[in-house]
């Protein structure tokens, strides 16, 4: 029994400005980004892709173009149907899913939307693998995904582009904050990223960046113990604090205490015969487990009270 029904495939353009209409349909709707941005929006849920991004979207689910939320943007698309209960069963996935590095497979879309209607059995049976490869890509990228989170926060509650952003610092947070560079990488426009950010997580770009650095810092300082001879603002500097003054008042701003107060904090951890109340509380809520972003803010507010308790 054949395993995907090739409906359609080709080369599309979107105008700058161009809307396209709620709709819906029983088949699968899969997109590449060929050149340009533009938003989906499918279930409630805004996708925004820039080049190289692709998104499937599955049968029934209503999804659209909202006016004035792309530049001319160049796709590739395809419409399929999946007929195998396997194959449905392991790439079926009931919501949107989205790549948004999938640069790898354009030649793959475009040798599918060449010759996706050829009776050559070597080309039909070629379309038909480069597409399951394509399908199989979003299972491969989402268990790299759920393994390459840096384990300070909870990314399953925000959408495709936080998520982004939030990987993007992980892996900038010591060089000098830079929203300009930051919308340049993901070809989308400043105010546009400031806006989705925060009304999702509840702060700026800017602010999650400081608590990325804190956090690294902390986590240096918990498990390695106070080392005199690597000042701490030196251990700042590294991270991206080239000022000492704003270095001191982000720090106390996150965590309710001086970096002073923290490092005693730990000095009195370290002398105690049993462990303190100072590092259950740091273990049990800056450790071990993942929150939302204003969770883990709460809590790490906390450590001046556990601190005090030691």
């Amino acid at each position: 029994m054949e395993k995907i029904q090739l409906i359609w495939s080709g080369e599309t353009e979107l105008p700058a400005g161009w809307k396209l209409q709620p709709h819906t349909h029983d088949f699968f709707h899969l997109a590449y980004v060929r050149s340009g941005s533009l938003v989906f929006h499918a279930a409630g849920t805004d996708y925004p892709l820039s080049e190289g991004s692709m998104i499937l979207i599955p049968p029934f689910m209503v999804h659209g173009v909202p006016q004035d939320t792309h530049n001319l943007c160049l796709q590739y698309e395809i419409f399929f149907r999946i007929l195998d209960p396997r194959v449905q069963y392991f790439v079926g996935n009931p919501k949107v899913q989205v790549l948004h590095d999938a640069s790898h497979l354009k030649k793959l879309f475009s040798y599918i939307c060449r010759n996706y209607s050829s009776t050559d059995l070597f080309q039909a049976s070629s379309v038909s693998t480069f597409l399951s490869t394509i399908l199989f890509s979003f299972q491969t990228d989402q268990q790299s995904l759920e393994n390459s989170s840096d384990g300070y926060v909870d990314y399953s509650q925000y959408s495709d582009l936080v998520q982004t952003i939030l990987h993007y610092v992980e892996k900038e947070y010591d060089a000098k904050y830079d929203l300009t560079s930051l919308a340049h990488t993901l070809d989308f426009n400043k105010n546009y990223l400031c806006t989705v950010f925060r009304r999702e997580t509840g702060i700026t770009i800017s602010e999650y960046f400081n608590y990325h650095r804190i956090r690294q810092i902390l986590i240096f300082l918990q498990y390695t113990g106070y080392n005199k001879e690597v000042p701490i603002h030196a251990l700042a500097q590294q991270c991206g604090y080239e000022n000492p003054s704003y270095f001191n008042r982000v720090f106390k701003k996150y965590t309710g205490m001086t970096p002073t107060e923290f490092i005693n904090a730990l000095a009195k951890d370290a002398d105690g015969p049993e462990q303190s109340e100072f590092r259950k509380y740091y273990i049990e809520h800056l450790d071990l487990k993942r929150y939302s972003i204003q969770e883990s803010l709460e809590y790490m507010r906390g450590l001046k009270a556990a601190a005090e308790k030691c």
